[in-house]
């Protein structure tokens, strides 16, 4: 089915803003070649098999934001964040309507920075790869658009940064606040390490198990959602000193989000850090036994 158009703005060969005649409504269309040897202010006629993903890229509340980041920003990097979203979306689902937004404006900051040489590293990268896995993926692909369309090689920290965008676009959330849940879990097992006087390999199925727990408790303590533990007397009883440091854990926890940490929640915790100091032991066992030989 044809339908017409009349174009607002060309982003490149592949994304163009334009308002449907019929409905009268704003809409950003990707498709390969959408763009190609098209106008702004011109009036088109396109077949559903031209458009590979139609959406709005703002609300009402975001319209003159958006509007202003169009006036503002380079046609082709506006192009590369849109057909980047509507690839998120494909992978991930719905996206929050911002990151239109909030992305395009970071991506053409980051290519400002990186053209003049200010490229910044990312603390979080390896909790951002073990927690947000699947964005993490949409990322890397992100990255191979940027490096085909604009030429430019992204680093893996820059990466990071688009899966955090990623995942609070997804959960609705805005990124500081993610990149603040990110940070307490980074202090979280830096406070585990310190207190169990091991380090935690970043490449170990523990750190993976560890850190997505944490992930998905903050998670809960956000939402108000409360679990039972039934092994909680038995855990207290049984790995007191891991319920302990789940217990400092949990203060760390108040003073950051001011959410109290039920008991059966650092009961789950507690078992976590008693998996890691056992693991621990045992380590130390071998290496004394070997030792010895």
């Amino acid at each position: 089915m044809d339908r017409k158009y009349r174009i607002s703005k060309v982003f490149n060969n592949n994304v163009i803003l334009v308002t449907d005649k019929n409905s009268n409504q704003e809409l950003v269309l990707v498709g390969k070649g959408i763009g190609f040897g098209k106008k702004d202010g011109k009036k088109v006629i396109l077949s559903e098999s031209d458009i590979e993903k139609s959406f709005i890229a703002y609300d009402e509340k975001t319209k003159t934001e958006y509007f202003q980041l169009i006036s503002q920003m380079n046609s082709n990097v506006l192009g590369v964040s849109e057909e980047i979203i509507a690839l998120a979306e494909e992978n991930l689902g719905r996206l929050n309507s911002h990151i239109h937004i909030a992305l395009t404006d970071h991506i053409g900051f980051a290519l400002d920075r990186i053209k003049m040489g200010m490229e910044i590293s990312n603390p979080f990268i390896y909790e951002i790869k073990a927690l947000y896995s699947e964005e993490f993926r949409v990322g890397l692909m992100a990255a191979e658009i940027i490096k085909d369309r604009l030429d430019v090689e992204i680093s893996e920290s820059e990466i990071g940064f688009i899966t955090l965008h990623f995942h609070s676009a997804r959960q609705n959330k805005k990124v500081n606040e993610t990149l603040k849940d990110t940070k307490l879990i980074k202090d979280i097992i830096e406070l585990i390490e310190n207190e169990l006087s091991v380090t935690i390999d970043n490449g170990d199925l523990i750190y993976t198990r560890l850190i997505n727990h944490l992930r998905l408790s903050i998670q809960r303590l956000d939402e108000k959602k409360y679990i039972e533990n039934p092994l909680l007397d038995s855990i207290k009883e049984q790995f007191k000193y891991s319920f302990a440091v789940a217990g400092k854990i949990g203060e760390y926890i108040k003073k950051e989000k001011n959410v109290d940490v039920p008991d059966d929640e650092l009961g789950y915790l507690a078992f976590h850090i008693e998996r890691i100091n056992e693991t621990k032991k045992l380590m130390k066992r071998n290496v004394t036994e070997s030792n010895k030989k």
